[in-house]
């Protein structure tokens, strides 16, 4: 629901309650039960005028009532969509200037009615009920300000702050802003004293209690299977917050004879009835769009990584093809090294095509497709004095799996900036694996990037890639530790693997 259809849903129950609450002085004037001097009545005979009691009492009221609630409708609820959205702020003074004019002939006409024993009532309120009629729509255009700067603020938070602050924050600026509209229809309707004390201090009571139930108590014993501990916070908590609010309504009302310990205890015992299940169905849902949303975001990282995987490839089944070829030219010239190259190529590149794009592997397809980029990397570096490398992979037997081309960013990192062919360099790789535990360490020296190198300013775009995977594969089930000196890059990353399921 818009939140400009709540608004206007909010002003009419306020407005029905409102006139609701001038059926008690109807009911005393059709049953007789009221005294001579009731409603002004006494001056209605010293000027020898006939009271009528709808005309000169209840169509005042009436009048004040649905004129109120039209200004608020009219620049609360139709200006901001209208001309305050598009910026035609020479329009929106218009109708805002139009509004108090209304509002201000209402307004007479109200005093006209309420009060024609007076021989000065036309002059008196042609002066005292503009100023009336300004104050209301300043206070409506002082509302729809600060709304605005609310719903500003609001999405200037979202885009700094976490989840859980942004959802607080956004249920509590809600809860203000439409407690406020309440509160304000309270003081313009003046309607029974109890209905106003029961919305000024149970009701923020019981968002208060949802708060603290919703974010603490649910997630942090609820969702914990700790029933116990559960109840009792809830009931403690619970009822520090009714000791000051609704302490303060049951004292209010024990003075019409209500016992205080049973309407605080009643209160209380409703809040948690309504407010607790109501807190668990509501979490219940944003868990499961929570898992929901995740699920999607694992499902677009996999096909992102596929859908670009599927942009670089230049017909496959061609590649293949002169891949071929070229291995079988090159055992014909007696170039075992190459061929040896050509040959893990098209390994890695069927990896790639047939592999990549499923959700897990086995962990041995991963290390050998490690290995073979490893091997090929090495070839064009062998005969290099100045780099050392230094590779130990252990032989992991097994029927563990892991996600696709998750190692092999950290050990692309390693040679794309650790190798130079003028400065001394090094890389050092260790996979091994503790219990269900796999670890992966990797060193590598820095050297600055040439300023003719074409992947100068893309730097790190792998790693932050890897990232986002593991955190979205592997949520609490891994570690990442990344640490640079001015020499070295060091990575090293655990990871709790799984286990294939047949």
């Amino acid at each position: 629901m818009k939140f400009r259809n709540i608004e206007i849903c909010i002003a009419t129950v306020l407005l029905l309650i409102a006139i609701y609450s001038l059926f008690g002085s109807v009911n005393g004037y059709w049953t007789g039960r009221y005294s001579e001097n009731a409603w002004g009545m006494a001056r209605f005979r010293e000027k020898g005028l006939h009271f009528n009691f709808f005309v000169n009492y209840m169509l005042p009221f009436i009048i004040v009532y649905v004129t109120v609630y039209a200004s608020f409708i009219w620049v609360a609820c139709s200006l901001p969509n209208k001309f305050i959205t598009a910026q035609k702020w020479y329009n929106a003074f218009l109708t805002i200037i139009a509004g108090i004019m209304v509002t201000w002939g209402l307004f007479v006409l109200k005093d006209c009615l309420d009060r024609p024993y007076d021989d000065n009532v036309l002059p008196d309120s042609l002066f005292r009920e503009l100023g009336v009629a300004v104050a209301v729509n300043a206070a409506i255009v002082g509302y729809v300000i600060f709304k605005q700067f609310v719903f500003w603020a609001l999405t200037l938070k979202q885009a700094k702050s976490s989840w859980k602050t942004n959802t607080i924050v956004t249920d509590i600026i809600w809860f203000l802003l439409l407690w406020g509209i309440a509160m304000f229809g309270i003081a313009v309707f003046e309607p029974y004293w109890g209905f106003a004390f029961f919305l000024a201090l149970i009701i923020p009571c019981c968002f208060i209690i949802y708060l603290v139930c919703f974010y603490h108590i649910i997630p942090k014993y609820y969702q914990q299977n700790e029933n116990g501990p559960f109840w009792l916070m809830i009931v403690l908590i619970s009822l520090a917050i009714n000791i000051p609010f609704n302490g303060a309504y049951s004292a209010r009302a024990s003075y019409s004879g209500l016992s205080f310990v049973v309407l605080f205890s009643f209160i209380w015992m409703i809040q948690i009835a309504v407010i607790v299940p109501i807190s668990l169905y509501l979490y219940k849902v944003k868990r499961e769009r929570s898992a929901e949303l995740n699920n999607l975001k694992t499902e677009l990282g996999t096909s992102n990584a596929g859908l670009q995987f599927l942009r670089s490839q230049i017909n496959p089944h061609f590649l293949f093809n002169a891949l071929n070829t070229l291995y079988g030219t090159a055992l014909m010239e007696n170039a075992e090294k190459t061929g040896e190259g050509i040959q893990k190529l098209g390994d890695m590149m069927r990896f790639m095509l047939h592999e990549n794009n499923q959700d897990k592997i086995a962990l041995s397809r991963e290390i050998s497709y490690l290995h073979n980029y490893i091997d090929l990397q090495n070839l064009r570096i062998a005969s290099s004095p100045n780099i050392n490398i230094e590779v130990s992979i252990e032989n992991i037997a097994g029927y563990d799996e892991i996600a696709p081309m998750l190692l092999i960013p950290f050990v692309e990192n390693a040679y794309k900036h650790g190798i130079s062919l003028k400065a001394k360099s090094w890389i050092i790789v260790n996979l091994f694996k503790k219990g269900n535990m796999l670890h992966l360490d990797v060193h590598n020296s820095i050297h600055p990037p040439k300023e003719n190198d074409p992947e100068r300013h893309h730097s790190g775009t792998g790693l932050e890639n890897v990232k986002q995977r593991l955190a979205l594969l592997y949520p609490g089930k891994h570690e990442l530790v990344i640490r640079q000196n001015t020499q070295e890059f060091f990575i090293h990353l655990s990871l709790t693997l799984s286990v294939q399921k047949y």
